[in-house]
């Protein structure tokens, strides 16, 4: 009598679990679909059926094509902005920090998910052990429910671990990417000679000049925010920019630079960058001057090292 009970009382949980996934099936299968669409329907019920996840169904698509964005995209958007390579080599860093940050949080999220489904397990498994020593008919049946509850939080957990995995893999894949970058524009700091305090003399030049480029192309004019800027740059500086204007103006407005044609700032840019008036000098500017400090100098080549690696290339 107590076998058939208990026989019983295991039909009754799988009948619940059927009756669970055939109520999820219905609701997707209630609609009177065109036959091609339930033939689609019919492909996804399979996928919900095997518990598949985004990483298993497309592995090789999501090995080429990341969620995260793409290089191309990182170069342009967040590094061709920057006017030297010093300016691009700290926006790399600054990324390459998030991107590290990213990994680690995906490690800890994966750790978390592991952990979860080792958990829920064992929890199942201890409710399992419990069910078959019970004898109490009523206490099985919160037994049976309480098993179909840990397998449901059981089978959430799992995709989530799946998931996390995925994450793990495309935030190491843009850790690598971007040390390749990092690693591009050191090399580029390195060649220029300069230190970081000395680029910014160039780069704060052309930020203004291109800034001033497409006020003048859109709006005919600088706007008063711009124009305030500027006067802040040290006297060398500051004409200089003033002059990069009065070039471009000449360029736009006197000698007829087409209006789509290509952007003054790239076209004439050793035109416009300032240039060195002596040493640690930029158009009258003294750098350690002006900083009333000596620029750290530790990445950068001096310029007869750069000159003999140019002789042994060629």
């Amino acid at each position: 009598m107590t076998d058939n009970k208990q026989a019983q009382n295991e039909s009754k949980a799988l009948a619940l679990r059927d009756e669970l996934n055939t109520k999820f099936l219905d609701i997707i299968k209630s609609e009177q679909y065109p036959v091609e669409v339930r033939e689609g329907i019919s492909n996804v019920l399979d996928i919900v059926k095997e518990e598949k996840q985004l990483t298993q169904l497309y592995p090789e698509v999501l090995a080429e094509v990341p969620i995260s964005t793409s290089l191309f995209q990182d170069k342009c958007v967040q590094y061709e902005i920057c006017h030297t390579p010093h300016k691009k080599l700290r926006q790399a860093m600054l990324e390459m920090q998030d991107r590290l940050s990213a990994l680690y949080a995906a490690k800890t999220g994966h750790k978390k998910a592991m952990l979860k489904v080792v958990r829920l397990e064992s929890e199942l498994e201890d409710l399992q052990e419990d069910l078959e020593k019970e004898t109490d008919e009523r206490e099985k049946k919160k037994l049976n429910l309480d098993i179909i509850r840990k397998e449901i939080l059981l089978e959430e957990a799992k995709r989530g671990l799946t998931s996390s995995s995925h994450l793990v893999k495309d935030a190491a894949l843009k850790v690598v990417m971007q040390q390749k970058l990092v690693e591009q524009y050191q090399e580029e700091v390195e060649e220029s000679g300069l230190s970081f305090e000395e680029s910014e003399f160039i780069y704060y030049v052309m930020y203004f000049t291109k800034d001033a480029e497409v006020q003048l192309r859109t709006a005919g004019r600088i706007d008063t925010g711009t124009f305030g800027a500027i006067s802040q740059l040290p006297e060398g500086l500051r004409k200089k920019v003033l002059w990069n204007i009065s070039f471009i103006k000449k360029k736009l407005f006197e000698e007829g630079w087409p209006p789509e044609g290509d952007y003054i700032f790239h076209v004439f840019r050793d035109v416009l960058e300032p240039k060195k008036t002596g040493p640690d000098e930029y158009e009258g500017v003294n750098i350690k001057e002006f900083l009333s400090v000596t620029p750290i100098k530790l990445l950068t080549k001096e310029a007869e090292e750069v000159l003999k690696e140019t002789e042994e290339d060629s």
